[in-house]
C-alpha cells in the first residue's frame, strides 16, 4: 500500500501538470484494488471522482472499502483479454469517451518511477548494499522493473525474481490461458496478457505459486510472525521460502533476500481471515486444518466434562454420534478402478463405501457393493472403470430426495422425525425410531457441519454394540 500511495501522488502531480486532470475530472482505474484505494483518499479532497473497473475475483472487503471512499464500482469478468471488450481497460477507455472530462489512470502502460526510485533506496540504504535476492509480486510490473533496474545498477551481482499466480502469462507469454485456468484468487498479483510498463529483461526469474500456497502462507505470517500481510504478500513469501529451500546448502555464503510485501489482511476478513471460507473453498494448509479439528472436538469434550455428563448422554441428555466411538472411515477415490472398491467391500464386509475427493478429501459420493456387482455380472461395467462413472454423486440430488446433516454431537434419538418424509438419507441418523433408519439405509456417513469431510460410516452393527456398552454401564 506504501508503494501505491506514493505512485498515486506522483500520478496526480504529472496528470496535473500536464493538464490532464482538471477540476472536477474523473478518474477512472482498472484496478484490483490498492491505487483505485488509494487514488480515492485523495481524489476526495480534490473533489474529483473515481470509479473503479475491479475482476470478479476483488473481494467483498475491498469493494466495501472503496465504495465508503465514495467510489463507484464496476465489475470485469477475470478471464477477459485486456483487447477484450468486457475487459476492464476496455471497459474504463469506453466510458473515458463517454464522460465529459474523464481521464484513464492505467499503471500497466505508464507509471510514474520517481516514488519506486525512493522505495530502491530505502531498500539499498538498509539492507547495506547486502542483497542477493530481490523477491516481488508482478501484476503491472511497475514496482519490480523500477526496483530491479535501480538496484542493479547499485547490486550488479542481485538476482531478480518475479511472482505470479498459477493461471498468469506475465513470466511466460508463450502459455495458453484458458478461463478456467486465469480464476485464480490471488489479489494484486497476475495477468492475462504483459504489461508494457514491464521490462521483462530486468527479471532473471518466474516463479509462478498457487492459490493455497499463498493463503496458507498469508495465514502463518499473521499467526506466527504478527505481520498483518495480504494474499498476495503470502505468495511472495511462499516463492522466497521456495527458493530458499532450492540453494546449495554447501557455501560459506548465506544469500540474503529482500521480498516486497505490498498488501494488508484488512482487505480480506471475509476471505483470508475467514476459517470457514478456507475450509470451503481448500486454500487452509493442513496442519492448521487439523488443528481446528481437533479444537472443535476438544471443545466438544470438554463441555460435556464441564456439564458432568455421563459417556452415553449428550447435552440433551441423550446419546449422541460421538458415543458411537467409530473407528476412522474407510473411503476410496473417485479415480480408483472400479475393482479395487468392488476388493474392499468384500474384504471388509462394506454394502457401502463413501468416495473422497483426492485432492481435497471432500466427501463427494458413495459407491454401493450390491449396484457394483450387478454392474459387473451384467457386462454394463468393467474393474478398470473410475469409481466415479458408478458413483452416486451427492452433488446430484433427485426430486423428493432429502438430505440430514449428522455430525458427532448430533444426539441418536433425533432419528426419527426426518424419517418418514425422507426417500434418501445421505449424511446421518434420524429421529426417535433409530431402529427403523437401518431398516431403509444400511449405513449412515457421519460429517462435519459444512458436510466437508468423512468423519465416519455407521451401521446397525455399531449401534447394537453402543446399546450393549450403554446397557453395561447401567446395570454396573
Amino acid at each position: 500500500l506504501i508503494d501505491s500511495q506514493r505512485a498515486r501522488n506522483t500520478s496526480f502531480e504529472d496528470y496535473e501538470k500536464s493538464n490532464k486532470i482538471t477540476s472536477g475530472a474523473t478518474l477512472i482505474v482498472p484496478t484490483t484494488g490498492n491505487l483505485g484505494i488509494s487514488l480515492a483518499l485523495l481524489a476526495q479532497k480534490k473533489g474529483h471522482r473515481v470509479i473503479a473497473v475491479v475482476p470478479e475475483r476483488t473481494t467483498y472487503d475491498r469493494i466495501h472499502l472503496l465504495k465508503a471512499l465514495g467510489v463507484e464500482i464496476l465489475r470485469a469478468p477475470n478471464e477477459a483479454r485486456r483487447e477484450a471488450n468486457e475487459s476492464p481497460y476496455s471497459v474504463a477507455e469506453k466510458l473515458a469517451k463517454q464522460l465529459n472530462n474523464a481521464v484513464v489512470i492505467d499503471e500497466s502502460t505508464s507509471a510514474p518511477r520517481e516514488p519506486y526510485l525512493e522505495l530502491a533506496e530505502e531498500i539499498f540504504q538498509q539492507a547495506k548494499n547486502d542483497i542477493d535476492y530481490l523477491i516481488c509480486g508482478v501484476e503491472s510490473g511497475a514496482t519490480i522493473t523500477a526496483l530491479a533496474n535501480e538496484l542493479r545498477a547499485k547490486i550488479p551481482h542481485i538476482k531478480v525474481v518475479g511472482v505470479e499466480p498459477h493461471g498468469s502469462i506475465i513470466g511466460d507469454n508463450t502459455v495458453v490461458a484458458t478461463p478456467h485456468s486465469q480464476n485464480w484468487k490471488i489479489e494484486d498479483l497476475g495477468n492475462n496478457f504483459v504489461p508494457t510498463v514491464l521490462e521483462k529483461g530486468s527479471v532473471d526469474k518466474w516463479v509462478k505459486v498457487s492459490d493455497k500456497a499463498a493463503f496458507s502462507t498469508a495465514r502463518q505470517l499473521i499467526r506466527d510472525e504478527g505481520m498483518l500481510c495480504g494474499i498476495s504478500s503470502g505468495a511472495v513469501v511462499s516463492a522466497a521460502l521456495d527458493i530458499a529451500h532450492k540453494l546449495s546448502q554447501h557455501t560459506t555464503h548465506t544469500p540474503r533476500m529482500v521480498v516486497v510485501l505490498n498488501d494488508t489482511a484488512r482487505n480480506y476478513s471475509a476471505t483470508l481471515l475467514s476459517d470457514e471460507w478456507l475450509l470451503e473453498n481448500d486454500l487452509m494448509d493442513d496442519l492448521t486444518a487439523k488443528k481446528l479439528e481437533y479444537l472443535r472436538s476438544e471443545r466438544y469434550r470438554a463441555v460435556r466434562q464441564l456439564l458432568g455428563l455421563p459417556p452415553f448422554l449428550s447435552f440433551r441428555g441423550f446419546a449422541s454420534v460421538e458415543d458411537l466411538q467409530l473407528p476412522a472411515a474407510v473411503t476410496i477415490s473417485p479415480s480408483a478402478p472400479l475393482s479395487q472398491a468392488f476388493d474392499l467391500m468384500l474384504e471388509r464386509e462394506y454394502s457401502q463405501l463413501p468416495v473422497i475427493h483426492s485432492s481435497n478429501k471432500k466427501l463427494v459420493g458413495c459407491i454401493s457393493l450390491a449396484s457394483v456387482k450387478a454392474h459387473l455380472e451384467d457386462g454394463s461395467a468393467q474393474g478398470s472403470d473410475p469409481v466415479s462413472r458408478w458413483m452416486f454423486h451427492f452433488g446430484k440430488q433427485g426430486k423428493g430426495e432429502k438430505y440430514e446433516v449428522i455430525t458427532p454431537d448430533t444426539p441418536l434419538a433425533t432419528l426419527g422425525r426426518y424419517l418418514d418424509g425422507a426417500t434418501f438419507l445421505m449424511y446421518s441418523f434420524l429421529p426417535n425410531h433409530t431402529a427403523k433408519f437401518f431398516e431403509k439405509n444400511s449405513f449412515a456417513v457421519i460429517t462435519d457441519e459444512q458436510r466437508r469431510w468423512c468423519l465416519g460410516v455407521a451401521t446397525k452393527y455399531d449401534l447394537i454394540s453402543f446399546l450393549n456398552r450403554r446397557n453395561n454401564l447401567i446395570a454396573v
